[in-house]
């Protein structure tokens, strides 16, 4: 707590620098993010779990580690902690969730990120002279541009480096999938905005990479179309939306870091709502088959609600917040590319799946193999309105984020 006092505390209305020791260092991205994690680790602490005095020892130190992370300005502290939150990741899957999967999509995780982890502490070993984030002055070669964008983009995840997320998401508790959602995505976009300073340095990489994400958006969004398990459907438009911060930071342009961040914060809590609301649909049926839980949610209007807030947040449509970044990051692709074609199919798509999915639950002729739901616990809808109170407050005053 004391440490949370001591960020809070804080003077970070502007843009520069609050430099709080040798070690931690805040700006508008740290402050945004670090409010993120402990919003989220406020709703965690409501979760009903097995042990719980072992969960809530293990929100508590992944809180830290998370704030650490994010107010952190040494290069070596970061790169620790980037790969240690995994281990909170590991400990959650393995402690509360009950298929013996899990530790095949463990150890897929394990592998992916020690892959792309270990060309980054080779280059950084090699070419950084100082510690210090802002004091960074590199001349990387391509391979070495590639080893530092490569492990962000594996924990954003970029569509290529994709292939872990819909298996940890699948075996991961309801816990587990909203930290992953809503924080750890996060920390890869976070480590890309911290290294925007030698970004413009390879543009044609840049381009070969924006176009790749382009095109992936497009394949993983029609992909929705045609999945039958809910959270993988929902874990793949987590990559959708990473895909449209990657673009935007790649471009590297005034508005990236503030049409990012707003995306990044929307995110957060519109994929850990989903996820939350895709599990009390799997509490009354048993099964995450959409064809089973179609129509589950007519009988309960209150439910009927917030699926649709969090669907139409996904989308996005308005007053959502992440409608302003969305299309702060269409301007920036625009003025980028001339690929307009593909830039409209991939605004297309993206919202229809979760049109589709507001309408497959809501609309649908309900399923004989559910039980319909009647009545919703307090706790329940104190989890899923603190879910929507943050879209709420920044969608009316959507200038906070206005980092840049």
């Amino acid at each position: 707590m004391s440490l949370m006092t001591i960020f809070f505390n804080m003077s970070i209305q502007t843009w520069a620098n609050s430099k709080m020791s040798y070690v931690f260092m805040g700006d508008l991205i740290s402050f945004w993010n670090s409010n993120l994690a402990i919003w989220m680790s406020l709703i965690l602490m409501f979760m009903n779990t097995k042990s719980y005095k072992l969960y809530k020892t293990i929100t508590i130190v992944g809180l830290s580690l998370f704030l650490m992370i994010f107010y952190t300005w040494n290069l070596i502290m970061f790169y620790m902690l980037f790969e240690m939150s995994m281990i909170m990741m590991l400990i959650i899957m393995m402690t509360w969730s009950y298929q013996p999967e899990r530790v095949e999509a463990i150890m897929f995780l394990v592998v992916m990120a020690l892959m792309f982890s270990l060309p980054f502490m080779a280059m950084m070993m090699k070419n950084i002279k100082t510690l210090n984030f802002w004091l960074m002055n590199m001349n990387p070669t391509v391979w070495e541009y590639l080893s530092i964008l490569s492990i962000f983009m594996m924990k954003m995840p970029f569509y290529f480096m994709h292939f872990w997320l819909p298996k940890v998401h699948v075996e991961a508790p309801i816990q587990g999938s909203m930290i992953l959602a809503a924080i750890m995505l996060k920390l890869g976009c976070y480590g890309m905005l911290r290294f925007s300073s030698i970004l413009s340095k390879f543009k044609t990489v840049n381009l070969i990479i924006v176009v790749m994400s382009m095109w992936g958006m497009v394949i993983l969004s029609m992909s929705c179309f045609i999945q039958s398990d809910i959270k993988t459907l929902i874990a793949y438009s987590s990559v959708v939306h990473m895909s449209i911060v990657l673009i935007a930071i790649l471009i590297n342009k005034k508005k990236s870091m503030t049409a990012s961040m707003t995306i990044m914060l929307s995110h957060g809590m519109c994929a850990s709502a989903l996820f939350f609301l895709s599990n009390i649909f799997y509490t009354n049926s048993k099964s995450r088959s959409i064809v089973v839980n179609k129509g589950s949610a007519q009988t309960l209007p209150m439910i009927s609600t917030l699926w649709f807030v969090a669907c139409m947040s996904n989308t996005p449509m308005p007053p959502a917040i992440s409608m302003v970044g969305e299309i702060m990051s269409f301007k920036l692709i625009l003025n980028f590319t001339n690929l307009y074609s593909v830039i409209f199919i991939m605004t297309l798509t993206s919202s229809l799946y979760s049109i589709f999915m507001f309408y497959i639950m809501v609309q649908s002729k309900s399923s004989k193999l559910t039980k319909k739901m009647f009545m919703m616990k307090i706790k329940t809808l104190v989890i899923s309105y603190l879910h929507m109170i943050p879209l709420l407050f920044l969608s009316i005053k959507p200038k906070m984020l206005m980092i840049i």
